[in-house]
C-alpha cells in the first residue's frame, strides 16, 4: 500500500525486549511497507533507564509527557514536553525517566536494519557531562536539541519551504524543529497547522513527494484523498505516505488541524513537491 493509517483507538503498546520498563507502540515502519523511517510513541516507566549505546541511524524524539534527562556528545539536558532532539548515527547517548516517567514520539531514520547479524542499538561507554538544564536556543552551548511552545506557530500562509514555495498548499504554518541545522541527516520534524475552515483549494492540493512523509496529528484532524481514497483523521491518527504516494487534506472543521510531521530521506532543496494537476495542464505540443 502507498498509504497506512495508525488509528489511535487500535494502539497498542509492547515491552521493548532488553530494556526493562520501556514500551512503545509503532505506528509506522518496515511491515507497513516504510523503506526509510520507524515512527512510534514510547513511554519509559519511572526511573527507567535506556542505556549508553549508539545506533546505525539517526534517532530523533519530542517529549509529550513527563520529565527526564538525555546524555549525548559529553553535554546532559533535562527534559520535560516541548523538547525535542536528535541523536546522529553513531553519537553515544542514553535517556532516563523522571519521578513521573516519560513520554515521547521517537523517530529512528533510516529505518533499523533486519538483515542477520545487523543490530539497532550497540552498547557503549558512559561519556559524562556537563549538566546544562532544559534545551535552549538561545545557548550557543547546546547541541542537538531545542524547545518549542505554542507561541512559536505565527499566522498562516502559502506554504513557503525548502523544496517548494507557491499556491497549492494554503492557511498553513510551519515550525522546523529536527533538521539539517540540529545535526539530522536523513529526517525531519517539524510542527505543522492548516487553519480552520480550510475547504477544497484552501488546504493541500493533491501531490506526491521522492520521501517518505507522515502526520500525527496532535490536535483536530482533516479530511484527505489518500492514493485516491477519501480519508478521515482524528486527533492521535498517524497517517504514512510511500514515496510518490499522492496525498491532499483539507480542514473544514471549526478548530485548526495541528501535527508533527516527519520526512525521510531529507527533501530535496527543489523539485520536493509534484502536484498531478499541474502537470496535466501543461499544453502538448507536436512537431
Amino acid at each position: 500500500m502507498p498509504y497506512h493509517i495508525s488509528r489511535a483507538a487500535d494502539r497498542v503498546f509492547s515491552e521493548v525486549k532488553g530494556i526493562p520498563g520501556l514500551t512503545e507502540a509503532i505506528m509506522v515502519g518496515e511491515e507497513h511497507g516504510s523503506h526509510h523511517m520507524e515512527v512510534s510513541l514510547r513511554k519509559l516507566e519511572a526511573g527507567a533507564t535506556i542505556g549508553w549505546h549508539r545506533s546505525p541511524f539517526e534517532e530523533s524524539w519530542v517529549i509529550r509527557g513527563g520529565s527526564g534527562r538525555v546524555s549525548l556528545a559529553g553535554l546532559v539536558y533535562d527534559l520535560g514536553v516541548g523538547d525535542y532532539g536528535v541523536a546522529p548515527v553513531g553519537l553515544t547517548h542514553s535517556l532516563t525517566a523522571g519521578d513521573g516517567g516519560l513520554e515521547y514520539f521517537c523517530v529512528k531514520a533510516p529505518k533499523p536494519p533486519n538483515f542477520e547479524g545487523a543490530r539497532s542499538q550497540i552498547a557503549a561507554p558512559p561519556i559524562e557531562g556537563e549538566n546544562l538544564g532544559r534545551p535552549s536556543e538561545s545557548d550557543p552551548r547546546h547541541r542537538f536539541v531545542g524547545h518549542f511552545e505554542e507561541s512559536d506557530m505565527g499566522p498562516v500562509h502559502d506554504l513557503n519551504m525548502p523544496g517548494y514555495h507557491g499556491p497549492n498548499i494554503k492557511n498553513i504554518y510551519i515550525r522546523m524543529m529536527v533538521d539539517q541545522l540540529l545535526g539530522a541527516q536523513h529526517h525531519t520534524v517539524f510542527m505543522a497547522k492548516i487553519a480552520a475552515g480550510s475547504g477544497p483549494g484552501r488546504a493541500a492540493k493533491v501531490h506526491y513527494h521522492p520521501f517518505e512523509e507522515i502526520y500525527y496529528f496532535i490536535d483536530g484532524g482533516m479530511h484527505g484523498w489518500l492514493d485516491g481514497n477519501e480519508e478521515t483523521t482524528e486527533t492521535g491518527d498517524l497517517v504514512w505516505v510511500s514515496t510518490d504516494g499522492t496525498h491532499g487534506f483539507i480542514n473544514e472543521n471549526n478548530v485548526d488541524a495541528r501535527w508533527i510531521e516527519v520526512q525521510s530521506p531529507v527533501p530535496p532543496t527543489s523539485d520536493a513537491f509534484f502536484f498531478p494537476d499541474d502537470w496535466k495542464n501543461l499544453p502538448e505540443h507536436t512537431h
